[in-house]
């Protein structure tokens, strides 16, 4: 076997033994001869240049999520270096050499979505870079009906268009025609020569074919350049069926055409380079991504293709939200997001001091409290006193501070003088509620004999319209707080009077429950109980 083909065998194994799609596009440096000025250019999705950007050191912040259109773009900030590397849409590469640079060819399979392919296109527009876009003839967005794979949309042509004459990209035909002959029973050299002929004749022009990963590829052992007559070999191991495919009983000779039968030059798959990476790879789960690219590792006079398929990538979000928070056995738990504060209640008597938290961030997110990295129902933390979590968005600019309470229950029992009637021991909510409304059932004016606190609240249980009698208050002005079950204040109030006298605070926004009252002179607190009919 020739070194080429040997090269080219490796290749594709490569490329294969991980992946079943390989939808291929490349994009690259506009040519200027005086290199490209990525710098002075804005980067419209986020409107901001790569070199603030880069001072500000977002990219590099971790951990970080693999396919936004950020990292993306710091990765072409990397390669715009025209010292160091020549990048191209794949038809200029394949005919660019130079021993003292790299020379790198962008590749992208649009696949299933031609929308995003194009939001991703503008990413590279906007930095200066053009690539090759492979469009994909059995896609929805291809067809007139999804049913029928010989009936095109022309709704593709204007996008095209814009991409080829207003971008400067290269437009490429994704190869699916196997597929075509062998599970739709359509004549792959009639319908390739029709398919280009239209897309031509709109002004599009199509230099190059990728080979498309199809489902049907694994199930029937073959590749799609097996249409080719010059791409039928090497074979690709575990893709045996280059000349036959057996479906359905039947062996099915496959119908081949030459590449110069249809005008087109090249095969994505079959070009003279000896690097190439691809977020189609999975290996152990993990799907490749440009972080994992090693400039470094490149060497002058390296060709190297990077395939990037648009459906993985998407513009990082800017929330830096929780989401949801609970820690184990708790009783409660809210969410305040207008003010970021998350309050949690404990069991009463719980040790907080090594809560471990479960917790859901914005897509994207992380969270750290005092510099360490949270890690959901993992990381533990002293929970004693209101902790701080500092929550970084998906784009790493925006940040947001949450604020964790956590407290216990209260033992009601701590708060009622224990000569109330019925109380014996730690009170639960329910028997402070039961107690209560005996005391107070007939609590309709201000003749009864007061609590020990100085404080008559009547009637009581009350629907949030209550009054509150004190007598013989000293000093002036004092503060009536009111607490609900997890001790936290829901209502203040300072009175500038001396005393025997009354007042009628609004409680109606205060839900069902039982409450504190707590006032200044008070050695032992009140008790209120709301229940609305």
């Amino acid at each position: 076997m020739s070194f080429r083909k040997s090269r080219i065998l490796n290749l594709v194994y490569v490329f294969f033994l991980f992946s079943f799609c390989f939808t291929n596009t490349l994009y690259g440096q506009k040519n200027k001869p005086a290199g490209v000025n990525v710098i002075s250019k804005k980067f419209g999705l986020i409107q901001d240049t790569i070199e603030e950007l880069k001072k500000r050191n977002f990219m590099a912040a971790e951990p970080d999520t693999n396919f936004t259109w950020e990292k993306y773009a710091a990765f072409l900030h990397k390669v715009s270096d025209t010292s160091k590397y020549i990048v191209l849409p794949l038809n200029e590469f394949r005919q660019t050499f130079n021993s003292k640079k790299i020379v790198i060819g962008l590749r992208h399979d649009v696949d299933n979505d031609l929308n995003v392919a194009y939001q991703f296109s503008q990413i590279e527009s906007n930095l200066g870079f053009r690539s090759t876009y492979f469009i994909l003839h059995s896609a929805p967005y291809y067809l007139t009906n999804s049913n029928n794979m010989e009936v095109h949309s022309d709704d593709i042509i204007p996008i095209l268009k814009s991409m080829q004459n207003d971008k400067h990209f290269e437009i490429g035909w994704h190869n699916d025609l196997v597929t075509l002959q062998v599970i739709y029973n359509i004549n792959p050299v009639t319908f390739l020569h029709n398919e280009l002929n239209w897309l031509r004749s709109k002004g599009l022009k199509i230099f190059g074919t990728a080979a498309h990963g199809s489902s049907y590829c694994k199930t029937y052992h073959y590749m799609n350049f097996y249409f080719f007559e010059e791409c039928t070999f090497p074979v690709v191991p575990n893709r045996e069926n280059n000349i036959a495919v057996p479906k359905d009983g039947k062996l099915i000779t496959l119908i081949k055409g030459k590449l110069s039968d249809f005008d087109l030059q090249y095969e994505a798959y079959f070009l003279n380079n000896n690097k190439a990476f691809s977020d189609a790879v999975i290996t152990n789960g993990i799907r490749w991504n440009i972080g994992m690219l090693d400039l470094n590792q490149l060497q002058t006079g390296d060709r190297a293709i990077v395939l990037l398929h648009p459906i993985h990538w998407h513009r990082s979000s800017v929330h830096a939200n929780i989401e949801d928070f609970n820690i184990p056995k708790q009783k409660s738990c809210s969410i305040d997001t207008v003010n970021s504060v998350i309050s949690v209640e404990m069991p009463y008597a719980t040790d907080n001091k090594a809560l471990i938290a479960g917790f859901k961030l914005s897509p994207g997110a992380y969270a750290k409290v005092a510099g360490k990295k949270q890690v959901s129902r993992n990381t533990s933390n002293n929970f004693d006193n209101p902790l701080i979590y500092r929550v970084y968005a998906e784009n790493r600019e925006i940040q947001k501070e949450w604020t964790i309470i956590v407290h216990n229950t209260k033992n009601l029992a701590d708060f009622i003088s224990p000569t109330v009637p019925g109380l014996i021991g730690p009170a639960s909510i329910d028997t402070i509620e039961n107690t209560v409304t005996v005391l107070y059932a007939t609590g309709s004016s201000k003749d009864e004999k007061l609590s020990q606190t100085g404080l008559l609240i009547y009637p009581n249980p009350s629907d949030g319209r209550t009054h509150m009698h004190f007598v013989g208050v000293n000093a002036s002005p004092i503060t009536v707080d009111i607490f609900n079950s997890m001790g936290e204040k829901v209502f203040t109030e300072k009175i500038k009077k001396t005393g025997d006298f009354t007042i009628e605070p609004d409680l109606k926004k205060l839900c069902n429950g039982v409450y504190i009252v707590r006032y200044s002179e008070a050695e032992k607190p009140g008790i209120i109980v709301i229940k609305k009919h």
